[in-house]
């Protein structure tokens, strides 16, 4: 039977590559957007303001999910904290009680001073978007993946648009060398979100790549993998003064387990782009 999955913030870096994976693995996809349509590159689209109560009342109204990956960020002006909770109290209260519940979480819930972090370590944010996904977390029902720097090998993905946009301005692009996350491959992710949408898991899943690398590391690899003569344009910083966590990297041995094989490293997922690339170049239409 044909299941139906509900993407919040389907507009939004894994929100598209998911409603894409979601469509062609054969689900029954519906995804919200705020402001940019555009952006939904697959199933049905469905505008919500996702803080609004009308908005998510309809929302339930309209699709009847059996499955809800809650991914949308929530960003009203700067009250990250004040809106992720309100986005995610109005989900909890209007969906539909038979529906599976996905909600996705952030490294950033950490301090980066005690790494690696496993599932049960106390959160301890420094930001307010750590503070708001740290207080989700302790009231979300059902499932909370707990990621961190989703990247895409795509001139949208916002861990490359960021860079792209310094490029065109003839400026730097300081990427700091000492501090350390697990970046995933937004492909991957997708994949192993629709593999747990099909399981009963609970509680707190850290899914994120299975290497610590520095945001010098990551950013640099994207812009060579794309073409880009990275050393022309990047420069190295440090984050001391910023007060931002240090290493937030993640333990994944769990989620190594549950779904019975690691997530791409880098390299890996760099290797798996450009072999997909290679193959759509080179395929022949049939006649």
């Amino acid at each position: 039977m044909i299941q139906r999955l509900l993407i919040t913030g389907g507009s939004g870096d894994l929100g598209g590559v998911l409603s894409e994976t979601a469509l062609n693995a054969g689900w029954n996809v519906y995804s919200t957007y705020l402001s940019h349509p555009d952006r939904i590159r697959a199933g049905n689209p469905i505008y919500c303001n996702l803080t609004e109560p009308e908005h998510v009342r309809r929302l339930f109204g309209e699709v009847v999910p059996d499955v809800v990956i809650h991914c949308a960020i929530t960003e009203v002006s700067n009250a990250f904290e004040t809106a992720i909770g309100i986005a995610a109290d109005l989900l909890w209260r209007y969906m539909p009680p038979t529906a599976r519940l996905i909600t996705l979480s952030s490294d950033m819930v950490f301090n980066g001073r005690q790494p690696p972090y496993s599932e049960n370590a106390p959160t301890t944010p420094l930001t307010p978007y750590g503070r708001a996904k740290a207080r989700m977390e302790k009231s979300a029902p059902g499932l909370i993946v707990r990621t961190s720097l989703i990247y895409d090998f795509d001139m949208r993905n916002k861990q490359v648009a960021w860079m792209l946009t310094k490029m065109r301005n003839s400026e730097q692009v300081r990427l700091y060398t000492d501090e350390y996350r697990s970046p995933i491959w937004a492909a991957d992710l997708a994949a192993a979100l629709l593999d747990l949408a099909e399981r009963d898991e609970v509680g707190v899943l850290n899914l994120a790549g299975p290497e610590t690398m520095s945001r010098f590391d990551l950013g640099r690899g994207l812009l060579l993998a794309l073409g880009y003569n990275a050393d022309n344009y990047i420069m190295p910083a440090s984050l001391a003064g910023t007060g931002r966590p240090p290493d937030l990297t993640l333990d994944t041995t769990r989620a190594a387990m549950l779904l019975g094989r690691s997530l791409l490293t880098f390299t890996q997922a760099e290797s798996t782009w450009n072999a997909t690339q290679h193959a759509a170049e080179h395929a022949q239409p049939t006649l």
